[in-house]
């Protein structure tokens, strides 16, 4: 009896790297830029002091995608400093405005793992965190 529960005990626990293998595969990975943009809309605003900051993560299923996201950081902060720098503060006050902004975004950075991979398998973009004040 004993050594049918010791059996037992080996084959399950010789599955659980197969088990948590299977979770890992099944996963979608994500690639938070760690520094959130932060932009200052002193000209538009008045003279008042208007700053607009987002953070932005990344999605996608493939992982040379996330892999490639922190090799291409530069180019992609860059990109995404100079489409936040041109808004006007008006548009992007409003949820629609907010949600052009998230798409040509997702355009920006989409171009650039064309270009340098020849990969457009990122699937999403998120702003993480939109700060308008």
């Amino acid at each position: 009896m004993r050594r049918r529960f010791v059996i037992w005990g080996i084959f399950l626990v010789s599955t659980f790297p197969v088990i948590a293998a299977e979770q890992a595969i099944s996963v979608t990975p994500y690639y938070e830029i760690e520094d959130p943009f932060t932009i200052n809309f002193l000209r538009q605003s008045e003279q008042q002091a208007k700053y607009l900051q987002i953070k932005v993560a990344l999605k996608s299923d493939d992982p040379e995608i996330i892999a490639h996201a922190a090799t291409h950081l530069p180019m992609i902060q860059d990109s995404l400093r100079l489409l936040f720098s041109d808004q006007d503060m008006t548009k992007i006050s409003s949820i629609e405005g907010r949600q052009s902004l998230q798409s040509e975004a997702f355009d920006v950075i989409n171009e650039i793992f064309v270009s340098e991979l020849n990969n457009a398998n990122l699937q999403e973009i998120y702003f993480t965190r939109f700060i308008w004040q």
